[in-house]
């Protein structure tokens, strides 16, 4: 091996330009870092080409992963399920088909990111069914889910459906419980 250089400004060593390998396990691991990153990267241009604000696609990315987990879990789905892009589009291509325009979809995806990870058949469709069933037009659903992005959060079977008839049971007629779910949640 050669000497070492030596500056000629305070004896000190020049820097070396030698590249030094990384170990077996530290390569793989940026290695799937860097493969990881790249299909984020898919993920970010998706959520800005639908109107998500760049600062935005982060969060909503972060978030509806998380939420997917979460409902994947609660499927019984395996474990290492990816959610990404042909998920999302999924969801996005519904709301679409619906009537939601395209800049209220970035919209109402940065207002409620979980709504990315829904299934389609099992929690969309059955909360427009459900809001059609108490009188709402598609229409009229989709002018509200705009106004006020949190209604994807209630599920249609679950508690959107035992808040109605609480209302109801206590008093209110159907129309007076649809009402107040639009405008207090």
């Amino acid at each position: 091996r050669a000497p070492p250089r030596v500056s000629p400004v305070g004896g000190r060593r020049a820097p070396s330009t030698e590249a030094r390998l990384r170990p077996g396990r530290q390569g793989v691991q940026r290695i799937y870092r860097l493969t990881s990153e790249k299909a984020q990267m898919g993920v970010y241009e998706y959520l800005e080409s639908i109107g998500v604000p760049r600062v935005n696609a982060l969060q909503v990315q972060s978030k509806a992963g998380e939420w997917f987990e979460y409902e994947n879990a609660k499927r019984g789905g395996a474990s290492d399920a990816s959610f990404g892009v042909p998920e999302m589009s999924r969801v996005v291509d519904f709301l679409s088909e619906r009537g939601v325009s395209k800049d209220d979809v970035g919209a109402l995806v940065a207002k409620h990111p979980p709504v990315l990870a829904y299934d389609v058949e099992t929690r969309l469709e059955p909360l427009f069914e459900y809001l059609g069933e108490l009188g709402l037009d598609t229409d009229a659903v989709v002018a509200n889910l705009t106004r006020r992005p949190n209604l994807l959060g209630l599920d249609p079977d679950q508690n959107m459906r035992r808040m109605v008839d609480y209302l109801v049971a206590n008093g209110n007629t159907q129309e007076q419980a649809l009402e107040y779910l639009l405008s207090t949640l």
